[in-house]
């Protein structure tokens, strides 16, 4: 269900307003956009240095304790790092890998609507069924993603203290790394992984929320089979019959050639 890599960057002043942007997109109480559980990666804005790669099941959460907002051990975050990093910087770069919404793994905030939804009382467990393959494919992501880091770079992102999920570790590729590490930081036009705006875009313009949307579609085929982003789009113009008029819009826009300025 992975497919879109969305980039960003923020101020110190700006954590609390970036965190909310990312709850817009990725919440778990809802299904648009898409789901809570994703990959993230914190990079120099300036040297476009990839400094960590994590997972999140929910990356509203994670992304709130990393920079502070939420009480939790430092040592179980990169809050340290971070205020090292902006004694000296003024802009963090961060991006996320996000999965469709059908993935929403059952987190601490939607546990109530699960509990409601299927009538469980208070207290008692919630089969966990729901989104689990969401919380597996983070784990498995983020292993060969920091395996293929190693593999190019020598040794994991600095801020990384281990590698991931040990068993995915062998499937990590080299192209793991060309497009989609090395596209955390370094956005290409040439990337049709990565999103045409920024996190803060998306959130404050629904419109190319819509069409991202619609492209995490042919994302999700570009990795999962290997087809080309050409060969994604034709596949789907055949597959689904509402796709046309979708496509249409999105390059009557002209949204393909906006410039990602992050």
């Amino acid at each position: 269900m992975f497919g879109t890599i969305i980039m960003d960057s923020y101020k110190s002043d700006e954590v609390e307003l970036m965190s909310q942007y990312i709850d817009d997109l990725c919440s778990p109480m809802d299904l648009y956009g898409w789901a809570s559980a994703g990959i993230y990666s914190f990079w120099d804005y300036y040297t476009k240095e990839i400094l960590y790669i994590g997972l999140a099941s929910d990356l509203y959460v994670r992304f709130r304790q990393h920079n502070g907002l939420l009480p939790i051990s430092e040592n179980a975050c990169k809050f340290k790092q971070i205020r090292s990093y902006f004694s000296l910087h003024e802009r963090l770069g961060y991006s996320i890998l996000v999965q469709s919404p059908l993935s929403q793994p059952i987190v601490h905030r939607n546990k109530e609507q699960y509990q409601d939804f299927l009538n469980i009382p208070q207290g008692s467990p919630i089969p966990n069924y729901a989104g689990e393959e969401g919380l597996e494919h983070i784990r498995q992501a983020e292993g060969q993603l920091i395996e293929s880091y190693k593999q190019i770079v020598g040794s994991v992102p600095p801020w990384n203290k281990i590698g991931g999920d040990v068993f995915s570790r062998k499937y990590a590729t080299r192209s793991n790394y060309l497009h989609v590490v090395r596209a955390f930081s370094n956005g290409t036009p040439d990337n049709y992984l990565v999103s045409r705006a920024t996190i803060r875009e998306l959130s404050e313009n629904p419109t190319y929320e819509w069409f991202e949307m619609q492209l995490h579609g042919l994302r999700m085929m570009m990795l999962s089979c290997g087809m080309s982003f050409e060969q994604a789009v034709a596949f789907q113009m055949k597959d689904d019959p509402y796709f046309e008029d979708q496509w249409n819009r999105i390059v009557s826009s002209k949204y393909l050639d906006k410039k990602l300025i992050v």
